[in-house]
């Protein structure tokens, strides 16, 4: 593209040059190109598809750490009536039971696994070994948190 230049110098001398500048030099004026647009949009899409995608996996985090804490205290709630009917000697191993919390409604999907058994030392005497299992389902794999407990 050409341009005429018309310089003035003090009046003494009129001086006219032709100057040429590249076209990609000059800014474009008329808004942004379709390039730069799908650019734009390919950059927001990528960073809206990977927040939801790390929104979706907090709140499946959030869900599992959920079901652990109430396992953890169902198991709790269990083993110490497990540990009260040892000692009341009502519950005498070995022992190995089942079963469920459908006496809540909230905690039907949770199931419990009892198993007291009694490991012997080298010194001839027994120990009294408490499993307390707490059990569910997470998606397509059963999950399950177990406390152990160990006395005479």
């Amino acid at each position: 593209m050409d341009y005429r230049v018309r310089i003035a110098n003090g009046g003494l001398e009129n001086i006219q040059a032709t100057i040429s500048i590249p076209k990609s030099t000059i800014p474009n004026r008329n808004g942004f190109t379709l390039l730069e647009v799908m650019v734009a949009v390919v950059i927001m899409a990528t960073v809206l598809v990977t927040m939801i995608g790390l929104n979706n996996r907090s709140m499946r985090d959030v869900l599992l750490a959920e079901h652990i804490t109430t396992a953890t205290l169902l198991a709790r709630s269990k083993m110490v009536d497990t540990l009260s009917l040892i000692a009341s000697r009502k519950l005498q191993p070995p022992v190995e039971e089942e079963g469920d919390f459908s006496n809540d409604e909230n905690l039907k999907e949770y199931n419990w696994k009892r198993t007291i058994s009694k490991l012997p030392l080298p010194n001839g005497s027994y120990i009294t070994e408490v499993r307390i299992a707490t059990l569910w389902t997470e998606g397509t794999r059963q999950e399950q948190v177990e406390l152990v407990s160990y006395g005479q």
